[in-house]
C-alpha cells in the first residue's frame, strides 16, 4: 500500500465517499448531490480507486476534494479481491486525508441523503468516534457509515487494518468484525441508523441501498430527485 502524500489534509467536517470507478458513476454523484441539499455547509471528499480520466475530470470541477489510488495487483485476482481490499483501504486512508481535529463520516456509496442536517447536530453526533450496530446480527457492526470524532477511533481502526493487510490478507466482512471488537474495547461506540437507514425511514438523515435494497420504489425516488445533475 503506497502512501497518499496528499500536498494538503482535509480540515473541513463533512463526508468521505470511496468508490470504485462503477459505484462512483452508478451511485455516489447522486450521494454527492444528494449531500449538497441537505447538509450544504459539509465538505465532500471523493476518494476513487482505479479511476478514469473522465472521473478524474469531474472531480477537478467538482466542489470537493479528491483522492485515488490504483488497486494492489495483489489484490486484483478476482472482483471480490479488490472489493475486500476497497472495503479496508477506505478506512486505512482516512488519517492520510484528514487532520486529526476534523471529524468525518465515511460513507457506502450506495446511499442517499434525504434530511437535512444541521452542522450543529453532525458536530453533537460526533462527539465520540462510532459505527452503527444491528444487535440482531452475528457480526453487529454495520460498516456502511463509520463516524469518526476527535478521539483515537479513526487511529485505532486503521491500525487494526493495517495490521492484517501488513501481516496477513484481507478477507471479506473483516472491517465488520474487527470494528465488532473496537466496539468490545470502547474505542468505537455504537450507533444507531440515523446515517445509514436500511429501513429507509423518515427519521433518518441518510438511507442505504444495502443488496437489493436499491430496487425499492422509495430509495430510487430520492435518487432520481438529482438524476438532472448527474453527468
Amino acid at each position: 500500500m503506497q502512501p497518499l502524500d496528499l500536498p494538503k489534509l482535509v480540515d473541513r467536517p463533512g463526508f468521505m465517499l470511496a468508490s470504485d470507478t462503477v459505484y462512483f458513476n452508478r451511485w455516489t454523484k447522486y450521494l454527492f448531490h444528494s449531500i449538497q441539499q441537505h447538509a450544504p455547509w459539509a465538505h465532500v471528499h471523493f476518494h476513487v480507486f482505479d479511476p478514469t480520466k473522465q472521473d478524474l475530470a469531474w472531480l477537478a470541477d467538482a466542489n470537493c476534494s479528491y483522492s485515488s489510488e490504483t488497486t494492489p495487483e495483489h489484490y486484483c485476482q478476482s472482483h471480490q479481491d479488490r472489493v475486500v481490499y476497497w472495503c479496508a483501504a477506505r478506512y486505512i486512508r482516512t488519517t492520510e486525508i484528514y487532520t486529526n481535529t476534523t471529524p468525518v463520516i465515511n460513507l457506502d456509496s450506495d446511499s442517499v441523503m434525504v434530511k437535512d442536517l444541521s452542522i450543529e447536530q453532525f458536530l453533537q453526533d460526533l462527539a465520540h468516534s462510532w459505527v452503527p450496530v444491528a444487535a440482531k446480527r452475528e457480526t453487529r457492526s454495520l460498516c456502511s457509515a463509520l463516524g469518526l470524532g476527535l478521539d483515537q477511533g479513526r487511529h485505532a481502526v486503521r491500525q487494526t487494518l493495517l495490521d492484517v493487510y501488513t501481516n496477513s490478507r484481507l478477507t471479506w466482512a473483516l472491517d465488520q468484525r474487527l470494528c465488532d471488537q473496537l466496539l468490545d474495547s470502547n474505542q468505537l461506540q455504537p450507533m444507531d441508523l440515523r446515517y445509514t437507514d436500511y429501513k429507509m425511514k423518515d427519521t433518518s438523515y441518510i438511507w442505504t441501498g444495502k443488496g437489493d435494497r436499491v430496487e425499492k420504489s422509495s430509495f430510487q425516488n430520492a435518487l432520481q430527485r438529482y438524476k438532472h445533475l448527474v453527468n
